[in-house]
């Protein structure tokens, strides 16, 4: 898994950012930042696809034609793009609902490894120290990484004050093959997770989040109902203009495909 000279560039200017910076926190912290705002997070294309895992070739034509995708194509390629800007990146593999279910990213800055995660579909906008136990603010939540017997925790902190575990990890490095399985799954399994059958869409800024949830759309704090393809078309189009995967016809097929497969698990 290797990006050109030519596609580093590409995706830095994409970002607006220098390829030339030095791999510092607070780089990385703009490139996480950036990404998260102008990256899309969404799952219409993978609604309407082939149903099949994305090969390396096309995840890259995914995210520099500016289309984003899910954890499986965001985290894999930012990895990549951190190891050409003199990062030391490495993945490991998180646990959710089911184990070893997502991909994320640790980064070793000043001898501290760094937790990295843009494809989760949240605001994580700080590289997060490894023991550092601090709690990371946003208007849509707050999150802390700790660790009990070895394993981290991710935790989410919304409203009611209750800390919640999202996902859980290993300080253990491990191979891009070690997520050939759950790529599989999540491509091929209708129900295995939540992108086959349902809605997704968000980017983030330190203002807060522009969050699509099957039929229902936020808009830093602003909600509107999404009742049809024609909603959701112009909601899109608002949140992301001229992103290729808002297109009429990208939008009208990927609609089609979840009401068929919310019909399917209603029935």
């Amino acid at each position: 898994m290797r990006l050109t000279a030519s596609q580093v560039m590409a995706f830095m200017q994409y970002l607006g950012l220098n390829p030339d910076n030095l791999p510092t926190v607070e780089n990385l912290r703009n490139i996480v930042q950036n990404f998260l705002e102008i990256v899309p997070f969404q799952n219409l294309t993978m609604l309407i696809g082939p149903m099949r895992r994305p090969t390396w070739d096309e995840i890259c034509e995914e995210m520099l034609c500016g289309n984003g995708g899910l954890c499986t194509t965001r985290n894999p390629f930012l990895k990549v793009l951190l190891s050409h800007l003199g990062y030391t990146a490495t993945f490991v593999s998180a646990s959710m609902e089911k184990p070893d279910c997502h991909i994320g990213i640790l980064v070793r800055l000043n001898d501290v490894d760094h937790w990295v995660d843009v494809g989760n579909g949240y605001p994580y906008l700080e590289p997060y120290p490894l023991g550092s136990e601090s709690v990371v603010s946003h208007p849509f939540f707050d999150y802390q990484v700790i660790e009990s017997e070895g394993v981290w925790q991710v935790q989410h902190r919304f409203n009611d004050g209750q800390w919640r575990t999202n996902q859980t990890f290993k300080n253990h490095a491990v191979p891009y093959a070690f997520f050939d399985e759950m790529h599989e799954h999540h491509y091929k399994e209708i129900g295995w997770g939540p992108f086959l059958t349902g809605l997704r869409v968000n980017r983030w800024s330190a203002a807060g989040g522009f969050i699509l949830r099957d039929e229902e759309a936020t808009s830093l704090g602003q909600r509107t109902a999404i009742e049809s393809a024609e909603d959701l078309g112009r909601w899109i189009s608002q949140t992301f203009p001229g992103a290729l995967f808002g297109s009429q016809s990208t939008v009208e097929q990927a609609w089609k495909t979840y009401c068929h497969r919310k019909q399917e698990l209603n029935a």
